[in-house]
């Protein structure tokens, strides 16, 4: 489930894993890391934790969060750092063999050899990696996409200024993404009014994947021009309404139905006729497409909590974990 990619002599490791089990230990409560068998032997000094061999885990905190950890330890033992990566990123066996090989390619060893070492970004986490003399360190954390990456949205619930954003690149032809706005959006909007007094913005990002889905850059472009009308979201919501998705989505030409949409929802036919053939929405879209290819999302629907990557977009707790790591000192 893991593979090593290769591009110009710099490897990357990239994850598939998907599920509820990948957001762990790192960026959860380090109540859940201390209780792992793989540690029982390991003597704990404060955030320390020391094993018989010398191996030691140095733990950071954020509030009552894992925020990350660096683990040192003796080269020749690539296996053990294998498991102790999945035990701190959650994912267990698969990602310990990925890593113990990652560590025996030949390039990589003289990469971590060098005085930065190598980083490398494995689903939601980033990990460093070096070797000084016969003992090999690494350092995980949640990999943080850089809030000037991200474009502004028209197409936003709450504050500009709110002190956690959700970002939600998606598709309207995606079938999963169809699945997040009619199965997790409802739980997760209900989830968000528990926060006691901590306003959350939520943004919408196109991405839609044309060479997969061939109407949803017109569906897109559609949203658009319902959003110079002020009417983005009930035009979304519309789209993405089961007994309208079936229909637009496998219509030779989709624009009728976006029109009778607009209809519905009594928006101004007319602008909203031009706005369509005039092609309007088109430069927001592709804005939306660049801005995707900058921070290096490349599927939908792909949700983010400020900078960091939720790993499963339908799990409401673990976005809700996730806010909480966010709002945590």
């Amino acid at each position: 489930m893991f593979r090593f990619l290769s591009s110009l002599c710099l490897l990357c490791l990239a994850l598939t894993v998907l599920g509820t089990t990948a957001f762990a230990q790192v960026g959860r409560l380090s109540s859940t890391l201390l209780t792992n068998p793989l540690l029982a032997s390991y003597a704990r000094s404060g955030d320390t934790l020391t094993a018989p061999d010398g191996t030691r885990i140095v733990l950071s905190r954020r509030g009552d969060f894992v925020s990350g950890a660096s683990v040192t330890l003796p080269a020749a033992n690539a296996a053990q750092a294998g498991k102790l990566l999945g035990v701190l990123t959650g994912y267990g066996d698969d990602l310990a063999a990925a890593y113990t090989e990652y560590l025996g390619n030949p390039q990589v060893k003289l990469q971590i050899a060098a005085p930065q070492g190598t980083s490398v970004v494995a689903e939601q986490y980033r990990i460093t990696t070096r070797q000084v003399g016969q003992r090999v360190s690494f350092d995980v954390q949640l990999d943080e996409v850089p809030q000037s990456d991200f474009s502004s949205t028209r197409n936003a619930l709450g504050a500009e200024q709110a002190p956690v954003v959700l970002r939600l690149f998606s598709d309207f032809q995606c079938p999963y993404c169809e699945q997040f706005e009619t199965q997790t959006w409802p739980k997760l909007q209900a989830a968000l009014k528990t926060l006691p007094n901590q306003p959350v913005r939520f943004e919408f990002h196109q991405l839609p994947l044309e060479q997969l889905h061939p109407n949803a850059r017109a569906a897109a472009e559609a949203s658009e021009c319902a959003a110079a009308q002020g009417q983005f979201w009930a035009y979304k919501d519309a789209l993405f309404d089961p007994k309208n998705w079936t229909i637009w989505t496998k219509a030779a030409n989709p624009n009728p139905n976006f029109i009778a949409l607009a209809q519905i929802l009594k928006l101004q036919g007319d602008k909203f006729q031009t706005c369509l053939a005039n092609r309007d929405g088109k430069v927001l879209v592709d804005a939306g497409l660049q801005e995707a290819t900058k921070v290096g999302v490349n599927g939908t629907p792909t949700l983010y909590v400020n900078g960091y990557r939720v790993p499963d977009a339908y799990d409401v707790d673990a976005i809700m974990q996730l806010i909480r790591y966010v709002q945590a000192k």
